[in-house]
């Protein structure tokens, strides 16, 4: 008995649409018109369900029809079974952007090497199929991009308007002064940035999130520095360096140049604080998860 009522909620499914348009129109002919089919395809389908049913479902009167007692009974379950069906079809839609999708991502030139791989590798481990657009540039153009909607999220130096409500921060890294090895400082453990107010600098151009850093750091110290060149990498900054062009103010490197001395800044806020930015509007998916995966997981992801 139990078999022979789930054949007959298997065989009545595909017939629904068919029920409800008649249900509600209470005409063959305004039924067919609202279901794109023939109207002889929609008698066919309602003798279908009576025979389906053992009952009929529908009786003619005047020039229509309407529902038997039988039919006003199952029409509000058939209704119900087709929102809930809507319903399922929304849900897997959306499981199927979060599994899928695409997120844009900006980010500064220093966090390229290791921070947004090393968190794009992770969140991919649980979905493979999302795909993603990667912009590289200074933090004044990441900034711009998620502003005016090219990005999703951004990657940058974090600065005083970012807040616990728009962006989330990875890590705090100590800069330090990046001088020859036979500079006249090399030799010091640590130095206050006045003492270095004749130097010619090296530094990042402007729009740079290193710029804007020094720049805050000199007017600290109290004075304006003499750039002898400005660059786009920091890698030719320390390079610069080495060759004796000037002095800078990097985040540490990992590793050992021979050509150049780091020094401790005695300068307390000679940080940077380096964070993942988001906009105020609501995140589409899987853009969700991503943020999600980072603020729960990205610290741990990003050890410096």
């Amino acid at each position: 008995m139990i078999f022979f009522v789930r054949v007959e909620a298997q065989d009545l499914l595909p017939l629904i649409p068919t029920l409800l348009a008649v249900a509600d129109t209470e005409h063959i002919t305004e039924a067919s018109h609202i279901l794109g089919v023939p109207q002889p395809t929609v008698s066919r389908q309602i003798a279908r369900a009576s025979a389906v049913l053992g009952v009929d479902i529908v009786e003619r009167r005047g020039r229509g029809i309407t529902l038997t007692a039988a039919g006003k009974i199952l029409v509000p379950y058939l209704q119900r079974v087709a929102v809930d069906l809507e319903a399922g079809l929304e849900a897997m839609s959306e499981h199927d952007a979060r599994a899928r999708g695409h997120i844009s991502i900006s980010f500064q030139n220093t966090l390229g090497e290791d921070i947004v791989p090393a968190l794009i590798k992770a969140f991919r481990t649980d979905h493979p199929a999302v795909t993603f657009g990667l912009d590289q540039g200074a933090r004044a153009r990441c900034l711009d991009r998620l502003d005016d909607g090219g990005a999703d999220v951004a990657f940058v130096a974090l600065s005083s308007e970012h807040t616990e409500d728009n962006s989330f921060q990875l890590y705090d890294e100590r800069l330090v002064l990046v001088v020859p090895a036979d500079h006249r400082l090399a030799g010091r453990r640590s130095v206050d940035l006045g003492d270095t107010s004749d130097e010619d600098y090296i530094a990042m151009g402007h729009g740079f999130g290193m710029r804007s850093i020094c720049e805050e750091l000199w007017a600290e110290a109290g004075f304006a520095p003499t750039i002898a060149f400005e660059g786009q990498d920091i890698h030719t900054l320390r390079g610069l360096v080495g060759a004796g062009l000037g002095i800078t103010i990097l985040p540490r490197l990992r590793g050992h140049n021979p050509e150049s001395v780091e020094i401790r800044i005695e300068n307390r806020t000679a940080r940077r604080r380096i964070g993942m930015v988001w906009s105020p509007r609501s995140p589409a998916s899987p853009v969700a998860a991503f943020r999600a995966m980072v603020v729960r997981s990205g610290r741990s992801l990003v050890v410096r």
